[in-house]
């Protein structure tokens, strides 16, 4: 049997005492020296994302982070260290200056966990802007034109399931049972997503077999919300170690959009003529060189990119905006006799002039955006080499974090009045052909101020590439519900899904304000809706 000396056994006690000991005084001097000299050292901010990322990636988890930092701010001020090496500015000048064209910023080493080729984390800014173009072709002007029917043939299947019941049948004035609208919207739009770029569907709307979907996209969004705000994260192997079910819907969701794509090849071979934008992105030309633009790799991995770019946020904004408009019926009949004034049928109802002109449903759109963000985390943006840069009139040093949160730039008082209510009338332009033009000049400015100040796609050359596109399904989506259906916030328990209540903790006590997630996107739960077809 073998058996270790005294002198031994004292070696190996003393070998790791001494490794122990070896730790604790480097992990004390990290400790020093972030909090100490530091370049961030000299700004407020909570006293443990001060010395780790883990405190980010903790409320991230919990999706709660959009939360967090809007405490931090009103804790701290427009400037908070919200990590060791990140700083978070809260000011509309501060968010230009990070996320504006020709800025001396680049995406941060945590959009690496996305993976090469994939246009949402390219940071070498003159390939992302070549490849940009490319995927850009595809929501177009023109495009959206071309997309017009798809879109409007999904939109009717999802309007006649919102006035069928599935299982208790008709309560009492034609209403129908209640529908949970964050589920609903997020069948259309990934519906919708699917038919524009492959010309097939799953066809959620109108059947549960492929309903799945939905969940897994959230988990894989969660599962980036954690992984961008710590760099300890970044490695799958060790996020597959830490959180199983959350690796494992990636792996998931790479084989649905295998089955999507094989799916499309097969459709382009029935039928060549057939055109979408994944036809666009596989044949697609470099313009220096001749030859196809786009990889498979390439075309796989932000073809995933779109069916969550292109489903989850669009869905969590058109459940947002059912949310309010149901709980504020001024604004729920401003947009009800916009709409159903300026369109005769639902048939009219198309891009153009006409529903350009529905300002009063933009409004509610844009409120409801402005409450409910679709990316509410930090998005982290790195100072470039070699001088840095200047955010708000602050130096960044070269290589550190800058970043800012949509939601506390959209919830800011200084800029949006009463900003926790949910105001259609403050995107209206309420000056008339009988005022004097001091006062035309003074609102034009006020709308202008706000325009500066909302930015739910991001801003500058990394925002949605499918910013006009989503603004399209939004628009004729609702145009066509308010059209065709009277709707309203659930009876009961079940009408209160979603919404704050107080005990919920810090920021979610507010009655009427929606509640959600904050992960990668923002995560919805409700609301319930009822639904009656409208008569005339």
């Amino acid at each position: 049997m073998f058996r270790l000396s005294i002198r031994e056994a004292l070696s190996a006690v003393d070998i790791v005492l001494a490794t122990a000991a070896a730790g604790a005084i480097y992990l004390a001097s990290v400790c020093i020296y972030r909090l100490t000299l530091h370049p961030y050292a000299k700004y407020p901010g909570p006293f443990l994302g001060k010395l780790t990322s883990l405190y980010g990636a903790y409320h991230a988890y919990f999706g709660n982070i959009h939360l967090d930092v809007e405490r931090c701010h009103q804790k701290y001020g427009k400037f908070v260290r919200y990590s060791p090496n990140g700083l978070l500015v809260n000011s509309p000048n501060g968010y230009q200056d990070i996320y504006g064209q020709l800025k001396k910023v680049r995406k941060a080493n945590s959009y690496q966990v996305h993976g090469e080729g994939n246009l949402i984390g390219m940071q070498d800014k003159k390939a992302h802007s070549k490849k940009k173009k490319i995927f850009q072709q595809g929501f177009s002007d023109v495009a959206l034109r071309k997309h017009e029917s798809k879109v409007l043939e999904e939109i009717g299947a999802f309007c006649e399931k919102l006035l069928e019941n599935e299982s208790t049948g008709v309560q009492p004035d034609g209403w129908t049972e209640p529908k949970n609208m964050s589920l609903w919207c997020n069948y259309l739009t990934t519906d919708v997503i699917c038919k524009v770029v492959f010309t097939t569907s799953w066809d959620l709307v109108g059947s549960t077999a492929n309903r799945t979907v939905t969940k897994t996209m959230s988990t894989v969004v969660h599962l980036l919300g954690v992984m961008h705000q710590t760099p300890l994260l970044q490695f799958h192997s060790l996020v597959a170690l830490l959180l199983p079910h959350l690796a494992w819907c990636v792996g998931s969701l790479k084989k649905y959009t295998r089955t999507v794509i094989k799916s499309s090849l097969k459709v382009r071979d029935e039928d060549p003529s057939t055109d979408d934008v994944f036809k666009l992105y596989v044949e697609a030309k470099d313009p220096d060189t001749g030859n196809v633009a786009l990889g498979k790799f390439d075309v796989m991995i932000n073809s995933a990119n779109l069916l969550i770019a292109g489903s989850d946020t669009t869905a969590s904004s058109m459940a947002a905006t059912f949310f309010y408009l149901s709980r504020n019926p001024d604004a729920y009949a401003k947009v009800t006799r916009e709409i159903c004034s300026t369109f005769s049928s639902p048939d009219e109802i198309r891009l153009g002039p006409e529903l350009n002109g529905c300002v009063y449903l933009r409004a509610a759109i844009n409120e409801a955006m402005r409450m409910c963000p679709v990316a509410p985390q930090p998005l982290w943006r790195q100072s470039e080499e070699p001088a840095g840069c200047v955010v708000d009139g602050e130096y960044i040093p070269a290589g550190l974090n800058v970043g800012a949160t949509i939601f506390s730039l959209h919830h800011d008082p200084s800029i949006f009045d009463d900003p926790y209510t949910y105001d259609i009338e403050r995107w209206i332009n309420h000056s008339t052909d009988n005022d004097d033009e001091i006062e035309k000049e003074k609102e034009a400015a006020r709308i202008k101020m706000l325009m500066a100040s909302f930015a739910p796609f991001s801003a500058g050359p990394r925002q949605c590439i499918a910013k006009n596109f989503a603004l399209m399904e939004l628009t004729l989506t609702l145009a066509n519900v308010f059209w065709r259906m009277d709707f309203k916030k659930s009876e009961g328990a079940v009408g209160k899904v979603g919404e704050g209540a107080k005990g919920r903790g810090w920021g979610r006590e507010r009655e009427g304000e929606l509640q959600f997630k904050g992960y990668f996107t923002s995560h919805l739960e409700g609301p319930f809706i009822d639904f009656k077809k409208r008569e005339f």
